[in-house]
């Protein structure tokens, strides 16, 4: 059973932050909001008994495969609890193991909303939040599907950012290989001309020359210290604060800035829709989302769906604070207005989707050519140290 950390505010405005083991933590957030409480915050703690595992998280991607054959087998006539027997039998072995649980505890009497809730580490909580949906409707198979469709898009708009990136950062990193090379193997074997000729180099020579040796010289104690940088940011990627913190800072950059802000727009506006065509109430979906925006934005999330609680709008919400484009706000108040919020958002997160892409498509056409530039510098300062230090031995040998 999950551990619940809750914080709740009072009418008098005294706040109280708990911990309790429940089954259901947003039927557990409705109850208490039904006692006249306000809902600051929730956080599932892990059980601390599941200790440390090295087989490491499933994918989303394999969750959301999962899904859309669900979605197609119950779309055949199947039962649910045949439904999952058959969606289990080819994915991974950690998937299998807990799809057999949902199965157990649909079958002991829990709702599967319920049951999906119990697996929170694998299905999160915009599955959870469209099960219960789905339940109520008695539309499975369409509810799944359309959930299956979004992460899927979500996925193909992650590996569209990602892709753009991969081929400079490629590029930087072989230039990288390619300067230590020449630093620690090759600029060596010239080191001991100068040493014969007991003549020392001076102006681009010369630091080149000294960067070498201080580089051969210091090479296991760089190769230490660089291992214990990585692991060191591995270790602080996995914490929220931290990690948080990072992509805050790449958030400020200039042009990677504007990237996020136009990824954040697409995934919050897209989801914002799918939740809210399939019926889920706009604070749910919110909270729903709260688990989907980046570490960056977390804080502002947070703070709009408190002015939403409070009964206010969401487009006075997202003015407060500075997480969307104004664009995306002005048309998100537009559907608020007409009734048409779900459709609106949809085509609000289009639309940064495609200002997306075209932006992928001319940051790779700007970082590219820029990167080879930068390996070509660096390879031809290189030779033309190596070329005038020959020149400069030839001379003195004359």
């Amino acid at each position: 059973m999950p551990r619940l950390k809750y914080t709740t505010m009072a009418l008098d405005g005294s706040c109280i932050t708990q911990e309790r083991e429940v089954d259901d933590a947003m039927g557990f957030a409705h109850e208490l909001e039904r006692q006249g409480l306000i809902v600051v915050s929730t956080q599932i703690i892990k059980d601390s008994k599941s200790g440390f595992s090295l087989r490491g998280r499933i994918a989303p991607r394999v969750v959301t495969s999962f899904l859309r054959e669900l979605s197609l087998i119950v779309r055949s006539g199947l039962p649910l609890v045949e439904a999952l027997d058959l969606a289990a039998q080819d994915v991974d072995s950690r998937l299998a193991e807990a799809v057999r649980s949902l199965r157990r505890d649909i079958v002991a009497g829990s709702s599967f909303h319920h049951a999906l809730e119990k697996q929170h580490e694998i299905f999160t909580p915009d599955i959870v939040a469209m099960a219960r949906v789905a339940e109520a409707t008695g539309e499975l198979d369409k509810v799944f599907r359309a959930l299956a469709t979004e992460r899927e898009r979500n996925h193909a708009l992650i590996d569209k950012v990602t892709n753009a990136l991969r081929y400079p950062l490629f590029l930087i990193c072989a230039a990288t290989l390619v300067l230590l090379f020449f630093m620690l193997h090759v600029i060596p074997q010239f080191s001991s001309l100068f040493a014969d000729q007991n003549h020392a180099p001076n102006g681009l020579v010369s630091f080149v020359f000294g960067t070498s040796d201080w580089l051969v010289a210091n090479q296991t104690a760089l190769m230490i210290g660089g291992i214990a940088t990585l692991a060191l940011g591995l270790v602080a990627w996995r914490m929220p604060i931290m990690r948080g913190a990072l992509m805050r800072g790449f958030a400020q950059l200039p042009v990677i800035g504007s990237l996020f802000v136009m990824r954040r727009s697409a995934l919050l506006l897209s989801n914002l829709s799918i939740l809210l065509a399939q019926g889920v109430p706009l604070i749910e979906a919110l909270r729903v989302i709260e688990n989907l925006v980046g570490a960056e934005a977390k804080a502002d999330f947070a703070k709009v769906i408190d002015v939403v609680r409070q009964g206010g709008r969401l487009n006075q919400g997202l003015t407060s604070v500075d997480m969307l484009p104004a664009l995306a706000v002005r048309m998100l108040k537009i559907g608020e207005e007409t009734g048409e919020l779900a459709r609106t958002a949809g085509e609000a997160g289009q639309l940064y989707m495609d200002k997306l892409e075209k932006r992928l498509e001319q940051v790779t056409a700007f970082v590219g050519p820029i990167a080879i530039l930068f390996i070509a510098g660096m390879i031809g300062t290189m030779m033309v140290a190596v070329m005038m230090s020959i020149l400069s031995v030839n001379d003195l040998a004359l």
